[in-house]
């Protein structure tokens, strides 16, 4: 049999193997969609001319990248297909194949990571959803074959499956953050032992908890705006810290009610006399005591009446409770308010970018067009000159907005507590309702009642109420209660007998009556009536803050829920508009101007609409924030 050459490597293959390789390291970093091919030519040093003799567009450079990134899984399938491999050896080469090839080529899974994040439905990721879809069929195929010869259930391949996908992730996630040679070369042969055993001979739930460390870091975080609402109440600091003030206020309750009870203490001395004291009886001097002295006592003081202090400082404690608690609510809602109003505009930036990829799309199609009519004679070299600058005039606005995306999502992440390398996708949309226009005095009625800021501004003026009670507590009597038993003991030997000892126990009242304290009680009561004052002011400023904010609030809503249903019409319009235009344009009927200028009012049609969509999910949870939801 005759040997088959090994096909000759040319300079052109070398280029666009180049090419390649700088489009995968760029979309690693910026996402598919933040390369442009002016940015490609730049950093290969080589004219645009030559990136479209390669590749016609950006769209079949991205596909290639993706195809050339994915010739390994062909490879892949052939070695798994071997019918006298056992389950572990083929998982060990699953495992294998990935971790060569991230090491081989360390930008592509970064890249990989960017498509799995991007929430875009283009080709791309339909491509990446297929490529997927295949894979898993194909190792299905292989489980099912090993399944009938080693004894597996399907519920045990389904989880067998699981856990390769999550193991390739983490060998992704890994690599992007910490570089692909921080991945042990062994990991494969250990990863794919542990997985048959423990689906031969363990229960699913422990290899799973065997895995949990991989299967943590490997899930990209996909979120809707309510799970997103939930993670931050979860994890934002401002609420953590919120409840960690409630609980600390909930034991302040708890050290009021100890004054009420009985205190009860234990003392106890020992003395010893290195020179002990003496007296003179008729001349004679007379020592007293004895080396060595005991003293013991058991004491109980209870408070009887200290004026009203105690007790109010039960229920004062009680308002402080009550006080955190919304002060815990108010960090929620605005948290809340926060992270949905980011969430609608990380997404607002993302379709920002889509509408001017689309526009972009469009002068490039245009393009095409005019350069045909310039090679049929029908245009000038001028209007193909001038296509091209509004074709690159284009391209800023698409990177520029998704900058804006990442830049986004960055700050949601913060918000939510994510550490701002993971992974995060949105999968919610605008589609808020405007729905019907509730009448304002009954959104005044609701935000009175359910605002923790208002609650809040009650409970001090009920706060300043009662410190009036515990300052007007100073002029009143203190009565306590008492008992003590007592112990003493003196001898010059170590302890003393039961000759050298005595017991005390004593019990009574406790009265005392202030009499003139400089006249600071009545500057305290005077301080705290004035404070009380200063807390009625404030609610009723509350109340006027709170109306202005829901009627504020509701005017925004009804605009941007009418701006909404004005700009419905007005994209199907401007996208016919442009339509037509084309006809009249290929036509000769309308030149370059009319052209650009519907293409233009597309793009504003669809803005506007937008920003419309976006304006009503922001103004809803403004709204919903106002009335205290």
């Amino acid at each position: 049999m005759t040997k088959q050459p090994t096909p000759k490597i040319t300079k052109g293959d070398k280029t666009r193997q180049r090419i390649l390789e700088t489009a995968s390291a760029l979309m690693a970093e910026k996402g598919p969609d933040g390369v442009s091919m002016r940015e490609l030519s730049a950093k290969l040093k080589i004219t645009k001319p030559v990136l479209y003799y390669y590749f016609k567009d950006k769209d079949e450079l991205i596909k290639a990248s993706f195809l050339e990134g994915t010739k390994h899984f062909q490879e892949l399938h052939a070695e798994i297909s071997n019918p006298g491999l056992t389950l572990e050896q083929k998982l060990e080469r699953i495992f294998k194949n990935h971790l060569e090839f991230i090491i081989r080529y360390p930008n592509m899974p970064k890249c990989a990571l960017k498509i799995m994040a991007s929430p875009s439905s283009g080709v791309l990721n339909q491509m990446a959803r297929d490529l997927k879809k295949n894979n898993r069929l194909a190792m299905r195929g292989m489980m099912e074959a090993s399944a009938r010869k080693e004894g597996l259930s399907k519920t045990g391949i389904d989880g067998i499956l699981h856990m390769v996908s999550a193991v390739i992730t983490y060998f992704m996630i890994e690599a992007r953050e910490h570089g692909a040679a921080s991945l042990d070369k062994k990991l494969p042969g250990r990863l794919a032992h542990l997985i048959t055993s423990g689906a031969r001979h363990l229960k699913t739930a422990l290899v799973i908890l065997l895995l949990s460390p991989l299967l943590a870091s490997a899930q990209a975080v996909d979120l809707s705006v309510d799970g997103a609402v939930k993670l931050a109440m979860k994890s934002n600091t401002t609420v953590t810290n919120a409840e960690r003030t409630r609980l600390i206020y909930k034991e302040k309750i708890r050290e009021y009610w100890g004054g009420v009870y009985p205190q009860l203490s234990a003392s106890a001395q020992y003395t010893r006399n290195i020179e002990k004291s003496t007296i003179f009886i008729a001349g004679n001097r007379v020592e007293m005591g004895s080396d060595n002295a005991f003293a013991a006592s058991l004491d109980l003081n209870q408070v009887i009446w200290a004026g009203g202090k105690v007790y109010t400082g039960i229920k004062m404690a009680g308002i402080y409770s009550d006080s955190s608690s919304e002060q815990l609510r108010a960090a929620q809602n605005m948290v809340k308010k926060s992270v949905t109003q980011l969430y609608y505009s990380v997404l607002l930036s993302k379709a920002m970018a889509d509408i001017q990829k689309e526009t972009l799309e469009l002068s490039k199609q245009h393009l095409a067009t005019i350069e045909a009519q310039y090679k049929q004679g029908l245009a000038s070299d001028l209007t193909v000159l001038r296509q091209k600058v509004e074709v690159s005039n284009n391209e800023p606005s698409v990177t520029q907005n998704q900058n804006y995306y990442e830049v986004g999502l960055l700050a949601l992440k913060n918000l939510l507590g994510l550490d701002p390398d993971s992974e995060l996708t949105l999968s919610g949309s605008m589609g808020c309702d405007a729905g019907e226009t509730v009448p304002l005095e009954a959104l005044y009625a609701r935000a009175m009642t359910a605002r923790p800021e208002y609650r809040l501004a009650d409970l001090q003026k009920k706060f300043a109420l009662e410190n009036i009670t515990i300052e007007k507590a100073g002029h009143y009597p203190y009565l306590g209660a008492f008992a003590t038993r007592q112990f003493q003991g003196q001898t010059d030997k170590s302890f003393p007998g039961a000759d050298e000892t005595t017991w005390s126990l004593a019990a009574g009242l406790r009265l005392s009556l202030p009499l003139f304290a400089g006249g600071s009680v009545t500057s305290k009561v005077k301080q705290a009536e004035l404070t009380l004052d200063i807390a009625g002011e404030n609610l009723k400023n509350t109340g006027r803050e709170l109306k202005i904010a829901v009627k504020k609030a509701w005017l925004e809503h009804s605009e941007a829920g009418q701006r909404l249903a004005s700009q419905a019409t007005a994209v199907e319009t401007a996208k016919k508009a442009l339509t037509a235009t084309e006809l009249r344009f290929k036509n000769g009927l309308a030149g370059q101007l009319d052209l650009n200028d519907a293409t233009l009012a597309l793009n504003r049609a669809q803005t506007l609409y937008t920003q419309a969509q976006h304006d009503v999910c922001s103004a809803d949870a403004e709204l919903a924030w106002a009335v205290g939801e």
